[in-house]
């Protein structure tokens, strides 16, 4: 049950292996907003932006967050 808590809470890399972290402080900084309006749904592989919706997929991260 623990193991499946913490499984919750300690994902840092996204499906292709980059740091979640690093991905949505770029993103951040490319779209003049805070880190704390990104995240990352595993289920999708998506980033999105959770004030305006804005989804940012795989292979959208070239151009939104090199």
């Amino acid at each position: 049950m623990l193991s499946i808590i913490q499984a919750l809470f300690t994902r840092t890399e996204d499906h292709a292996g980059r740091d979640i972290d690093k991905v949505i402080k770029r993103l951040a900084s490319k779209m003049g907003t805070t880190p704390y309006a990104w995240s990352y749904i595993k289920e999708q592989s998506v980033y999105e932006n959770t004030t305006n919706g804005m989804r940012v997929y795989p292979h959208e991260l070239e151009k939104y967050a090199a």
